[in-house]
């Protein structure tokens, strides 16, 4: 039994040739390539969502410090001097929280940190699914249709993190614009007229 299974193994390792040895070198490349790229590609993200975290934590905590001292300061008992005083410095802190507050929407850094951590946990799952494809195959890929799968599949999450990027990017006129013309591309009828297809004039209820 030995014997023979040594001898089919050999001509089947005869069979492939050098040809089947540098095809599978050159996938083994492209799969380790694609392994590194998630996971740089992992790091990458998970440095933008600590960013982004830390970013909307602050903004949110020094406004709700500004507006809880301002509350403070309007509610004091002093005399007037002192309350003249503590009504300049509340107005002051009133206008900080108004330019924090337009930092947050423009730079929209909570709804980054939403974004950030959906796209890592795609990304988690697809190497997470390398991981194990590896561990089955021995650490070889056999299978050039999933490498293509997978790098597809990385493509597909880095567009769709750049697609949700552009749109928090979007300015309100902008967004108004591009509803605009998808309405204009693919109009929609009214429910009037999708009630009325006959296309006579709707009676009026008694």
């Amino acid at each position: 039994m030995d014997s023979a299974g040594g001898t089919v193994e050999d001509n089947t390792e005869a069979s492939a040739g050098p040809g089947g040895a540098v095809a599978q070198a050159d996938l083994d490349a492209r799969w380790q390539f694609l392994r590194q790229e998630v996971a740089r590609q992992l790091a990458s993200y998970r440095r933008r969502r600590r960013r982004d975290k830390r970013k909307a934590f602050a903004l949110q905590m020094a406004t709700v410090t500004l507006s809880a001292t301002v509350t403070i300061l309007l509610g004091l008992r002093t005399s007037d001097a002192t309350r003249a005083w503590m009504l300049n410095i509340a107005l002051v802190l009133g206008a900080l929280i108004t330019v924090l507050a337009a930092a947050e929407a423009f730079f929209t850094h909570r709804r980054l940190w939403v974004l950030r951590t959906g796209t890592v946990r795609r990304l988690e799952t697809l190497g997470r699914h390398l991981d194990f494809y590896s561990a089955g195959v021995g650490g070889r890929p056999t299978d050039p249709a999933v490498l293509g799968d997978c790098l597809a599949e990385l493509d597909a999450i880095i567009a769709e993190d750049q697609r949700a990027w552009h749109q928090l990017r979007e300015t309100p006129a902008a967004a108004k614009e591009s509803a605009f013309s998808l309405g204009a591309a693919d109009p929609t009828p009214s429910p009037s007229a999708s009630g009325n297809d006959s296309g006579a004039p709707a009676t009026p209820g008694v």
